[in-house]
């Protein structure tokens, strides 16, 4: 063995012996909440009150979430799961834990005037991370930053910083606003996903289209009321005939149809994270669907908040040829959003 040759085969083996070292001081923290050292530190000197758990399962086109701890418990609609969701009150962390079920993917929250983080979601392997509750209550947008299919981009949702108690002020209000204007037009200021918003007012009316969501944007737009007024939400869901539509799936034998087993309404969101039925009914495509509620709850969900499964099979060709065209399908959400409550 030369010179060079031995340089080589120390240098394979020092690389041996480090990997050795990381994995044997690492591995006793992988497998709990926030288990990498470099995300523990995050949360050195945080007392537990302010921590809340947040175990997100990404699939294809869809965060599953469960949170606990920091007066925040997921509880929608009696499942202990939120879909694109998640909650939390100022001053607080998010104590992240990410899996996969089934695809490459990544969750990204862009808040440039604060914290972005991004984070790999593979198969096999777990990722974790921490993030602080925004101070300036309002909903803000994550999304999957990573390409897993034609419908990447619904895999969208909202971090909704709510109060403690009350209502969200006007001045807190208007400062999200002022945030969420300047970063859609001057970046790094702000998050620039937020969906568009709409209000303050007791009336609102929205249209849905061809991509199976309202007013062109994922999610809806951001509804700002008034607390204990009477509150009227119109929605307006077209026939889907197209395939761009979510909710134009077809059937085993490659017949497509509009999704009907599927309801839309207005659900409350509480305090500690709770979820209630408000109103919701069967979807009516072509016709007005009207809510009329009041607003004691200090933010609400609208729309088709659980996830539809889309499957694009057409005369089962994906199921018959497999590898030569790929099969298209997952869970998918696109008409909803939130409305947050203010008062004075």
């Amino acid at each position: 063995m030369d010179k060079k040759e031995r340089w080589e085969l120390a240098w394979t083996i020092f690389v041996i012996v480090l990997f050795a070292i990381v994995i044997a001081g690492t591995l006793p923290e992988d497998f709990v909440v926030g288990g990498v050292p470099s995300v523990e530190r995050c949360l050195v000197g945080v007392p537990t009150s302010k921590i809340i758990d947040v175990h997100i399962t990404s699939y294809q086109y869809l965060f599953k979430i469960n949170e606990s701890g920091g007066g925040i418990i997921s509880d929608e609609l009696g499942s202990p799961y939120y879909y694109n969701l998640i909650i939390g009150h100022p001053g607080e962390y998010l104590n992240i834990t990410m899996r996969s079920a089934d695809v490459t993917s990544n969750f990204y929250f862009a808040d440039y005037s604060d914290r972005v983080v991004t984070d790999q979601i593979v198969p096999g392997l777990v990722a974790y991370d921490v993030l602080p509750v925004p101070n300036i209550t309002g909903a803000y947008a994550f999304l999957g930053g990573e390409y897993n299919g034609p419908w990447f981009s619904y895999q969208t949702g909202l971090l909704l910083s709510l109060p403690y108690s009350g209502y969200f002020t006007s001045g807190n209000i208007t400062a999200y606003e002022k945030q969420t204007s300047v970063a859609q037009s001057v970046a790094l200021k702000g998050d620039p996903y937020n969906p568009p918003i709409i209000g303050p007012s007791t009336s609102f009316y929205l249209v849905g289209n061809q991509c199976g969501i309202f007013n062109d944007t994922v999610p809806g737009p951001t509804l700002i009321t008034c607390a204990h007024k009477t509150v009227t939400v119109k929605m307006y869901i077209p026939t889907p005939d197209d395939d761009r539509n979510y909710l134009y799936n077809y059937s085993v034998n490659g017949t497509a149809y509009p999704v009907t087993s599927v309801y839309v309404g207005i659900y409350a969101i509480w305090w500690n994270g709770t979820i209630t039925l408000v109103k919701q009914v069967p979807i009516s495509y072509g016709t007005t669907m009207c809510f009329t509620f009041n607003a004691t709850a200090p933010a609400y969900l609208y729309g088709i908040i659980t996830p539809v499964y889309y499957n694009y099979n057409p005369c089962g060709l994906s199921t018959k040829i497999g590898d030569l065209i790929g099969v298209q399908k997952g869970y998918i959400m696109g008409a909803w959003g939130v409305i947050l409550v203010e008062c004075d």
